[in-house]
């Protein structure tokens, strides 16, 4: 085999492994712990959604939904702040986060009160999924405060987001949180 053959035969070998699935190397969990003012923001918005939801007597079903805000909340901040999360899904966190706090939305809170966190629930539980394919999910666990389990809050939610706010709003949230030209992604 002459010195050109090699160079083809390494040239392979390279593109074969380029399109391999990365193994990520075990990290050491690293706690991140919350500062207090997002704390202080959780426990905030847990006790207004709670006011809301027995000032309101909304249903048990969607008052469970729209009390997974504050944990989905924290838990995009957390992965905003953790050294071990890329770049692309802290931006992606971060979308999330900016979504939640922004008052013009699909289902504005000022409007509807706290069934206007519907949406924003929504939102970041397709952030997550989209994070969990680049990050571990022993990270994502590490940072959840809810009380289910995060990967079934995540089905849970998928599942109900039609029923909950109707096909055009979770289309809507889909391409806003999906568009290509805002991050450089494309739905997949």
């Amino acid at each position: 085999m002459n010195e050109e053959d090699r160079k083809e035969d390494h040239k392979v070998e390279e593109d074969a492994a380029a399109n391999l699935p990365a193994v990520r190397q075990t990290q050491e969990l690293i706690p991140v712990v919350l500062p207090e003012k997002h704390q202080r923001f959780y426990d905030k918005l847990r006790e207004k959604i709670e006011g809301f939801i027995k000032d309101k007597g909304v249903n048990e079903t969607v008052a469970s939904y729209i009390l997974l805000a504050p944990d989905l909340f924290v838990l995009m901040a957390r992965l905003m702040l953790d050294k071990r999360v890329s770049v692309q899904s802290k931006a992606i966190a971060g979308v999330a986060v900016a979504y939640f706090i922004t008052p013009i939305d699909f289902i504005p809170e000022v409007l509807v009160g706290g069934f206007g966190l519907l949406d924003d629930v929504i939102l970041a539980v397709y952030a997550l999924r989209k994070i969990l394919v680049d990050v571990d999910e022993v990270v994502v666990r590490e940072h959840w405060n809810g009380q289910e389990d995060v990967l079934s809050v995540i089905t849970k939610v998928v599942k109900s987001a039609d029923d909950l706010v109707g096909k055009k709003i979770v289309k809507k949230l889909e391409e806003t949180l999906f568009r290509k030209n805002r991050l450089g992604w494309e739905k997949r």
